[in-house]
């Protein structure tokens, strides 16, 4: 038994580690990257066939199985003393070992492979490299250990070196599934005079379970399989062209086909054809070529394992959740889809989402404010400003959320963009307030909502809501608005996971205003088409007087930000379908678009 100092791998630096020669085989065990890497190889006369595997494996769970698996490496081989038994179960520090099983993998007769099918001998299975920081120990044999593993990676094998290849037949490709595993697998050639066609086939394999950690890998893994396998090429050619300067192919493949008789039948026939199998070590012309493998191959899933790490992404504190008012005597979204009514609910919102004014007209400044504060939550905070209780009317610029005294006239001109909710006593009388109070009320800074919840739900339930004046709306309402009554109606939701869920639903349409935004303003294809209200024509007359409106409004101000960098060959009723399209919106969709990409950057 000798030990061996492992030296660092071109692809990157490595910790010490310890190697040795093991007899014995582990089962698949989870670990940081949880993967096993093959080298296998296209044998002219056994097809597809796994040469070379390594895994890593974790500490056991039970110590007394490994007491037993060492006792039973002492009972299989007679040559090994109990001392030196003893020692390889230390060498093999980390995993549980199970023999059980392991004697089938290896009841490979000579017919069924061949030297080129072998990195080691039948008793002599491969490395075993320990990582004392981690915790792991890294293990390199003939198979993999267990027998559902092994089954996977020799299809795998089969499926990489037959149909699953690049047009070029050299470079990584990826196949898969749940079932069957994940697999990256990057075959490559080796040159050799002896080969039908001067060249061996092999390839190497990350086979994973975790499939987005093994497409997340993809770049890393690549480039380093590149690095080793370059290596290789470059011995193998360096050996070929030695050869070739020997003697001539001609007389090579003329000694292989004249070959005496091995076998029978078509393994005979193979042979003649083949010619004599030749190993990776003959190949390259390295006796070390194993363990060089074996330390690549380590590293690459050392390093794998630490690159991507799971990390604590730390949020908004959820205090500052949208909805969650500090304990303020503040309504519910759902207490006020159930105040004031289905329908006046989807009125209401429906000119709040796509950048109406919503002015609420009530006699009592702590329900105007309750209202104004519930409805914060249902859009973006660029695009909330509100005012809770004035005793003057504010234009929509300064305020899209207004709450005014019942008392306070608006002007009749404004009559567009515009949706007005009184809230009236159903005796029809409205109560007139000090108004210096309330004057007084509003220079002091100080919160307007002095009632209980319960007070405001009874006092507006007391009232008749109606819509005094509101603008045109279009025939039918944003996705985003059927999304959050389609929340509130479900009964099932509780109030905190209806106010996260309506806060995700904004999310997500706040980045689809910003991809709408971006591709309008630089131009990016397929995308295309100069944005202006004369070239948008097709598009205007297919919407609604009020999409038409809001497309308008938008196109002129984004069109001023674009400037010539906007390609003027395609329609304009193409790319706004595109676009539409490609962010998961409908027409219905573009004044929700429109107002919320106000001030977007």
């Amino acid at each position: 038994k000798c030990q061996l100092m492992l030296s660092q791998p071109r692809c990157g630096s490595c910790p010490t580690l310890q190697s040795t020669f093991f007899s014995a085989f582990t089962h698949w065990h989870i670990n940081k990257m949880n993967a096993i890497i093959s080298v296998c190889h296209f044998c002219e006369l056994h097809g597809p066939s796994v040469v070379f595997c390594t895994q890593a494996f974790r500490n056991a769970s039970n110590l007394d199985e490994l007491n037993d698996v060492v006792s039973a490496l002492s009972k299989s081989d007679q040559k090994t003393s109990e001392e030196e038994s003893s020692q390889e179960g230390k060498l093999w520090k980390y995993g549980s070992i199970k023999l059980e099983n392991n004697a089938e993998l290896y009841s490979i007769t000579g017919s069924e492979s061949c030297i080129a099918c072998r990195s080691f001998t039948h008793n002599k299975p491969g490395y075993i490299s320990n990582d004392d920081g981690a915790h792991v120990s890294y293990v390199s044999s003939q198979f993999p250990m267990q027998p559902d593993l092994h089954r996977l990676v020799r299809q795998a094998c089969i499926r990489s070196l037959s149909c699953e290849v690049c047009p070029s037949r050299e470079g990584p490709i990826y196949f898969g599934d749940e079932a069957r595993g994940h697999v990256l697998s990057y075959s490559f050639f080796l040159k050799d005079v002896q080969a039908r066609g001067f060249q061996r086939w092999y390839s190497i394999l990350v086979l994973m379970k975790d499939k987005m950690f093994l497409l997340n890998s993809w770049p890393f893994l690549v480039k380093n399989l590149q690095q080793i396998i370059n290596q290789l090429q470059e011995s193998a050619a360096k050996i070929y062209g030695e050869q070739e300067s020997k003697v001539s192919h001609r007389s090579l493949r003329s000694a292989a086909s004249m070959m005496e008789p091995t076998a029978a039948g078509d393994n005979f026939k193979k042979q003649r054809v083949a010619g004599q199998p030749r190993s990776l070590v003959e190949l390259v012309g390295s006796e070390g070529v194993w363990l060089k493998l074996h330390t690549s191959l380590t590293w690459l899933l050392k390093a794998g394992g630490l690159r991507l790490q799971e990390r604590l992404v730390e949020g908004p504190p959820i205090e500052a959740l949208p909805g969650d008012l500090h304990g303020e005597p503040c309504l519910s979204i759902s207490e006020l889809y159930s105040t004031l009514g289905p329908s006046m609910f989807h009125r209401v919102l429906h000119h709040l989402l796509i950048g109406h004014q919503l002015v609420i007209r009530c006699h009592d400044s702590n329900i105007t404010a309750a209202i104004v504060l519930t409805l914060k939550p249902l859009l973006p905070r660029h695009c909330y400003n509100a005012t809770s209780f004035s005793m003057e009317y504010i234009e929509n610029s300064s305020a899209n959320i207004l709450g005014l005294h019942s008392s306070v006239e608006i002007p009749e001109s404004i009559t567009e963009n515009i949706c007005i909710l009184d809230l009236v006593h159903k005796n029809g009388r409205k109560s007139e307030p000090d108004l210096s109070d309330s004057f007084g009320y509003i220079d002091k800074k100080t919160p307007f909502m002095c009632e209980t919840k319960e007070e405001i739900i009874a006092t507006i339930r007391k009232t008749n809501t109606e819509v005094s004046r509101e603008g045109p709306l279009c025939t039918r309402p944003p996705q985003a608005l059927s999304r959050i009554e389609t929340a509130i109606t479900n009964v099932s939701s509780l109030p905190g996971a209806l106010s996260i869920y309506i806060a995700t639903i904004v999310d997500e349409w706040m980045n689809k205003v910003k991809v709408w935004v971006h591709v309008i303003r630089h131009g990016i294809q397929p995308a295309t088409g100069e944005l202006s209200p004369a070239n948008n024509a097709p598009l205007l007359g297919s919407l609604s007087s009020a999409n038409t409106l809001a497309l308008k409004s938008f196109v002129d101000d984004v069109s001023s930000c674009a400037g010539p960098s906007i390609n003027p060959n395609s329609s304009a009723e193409q790319q706004q379908q595109r676009l539409l399209t490609a962010i998961g919106a409908i027409d219905w969709d573009i004044p929700l678009l429109t107002f919320w990409a106000q001030n977007v950057s």
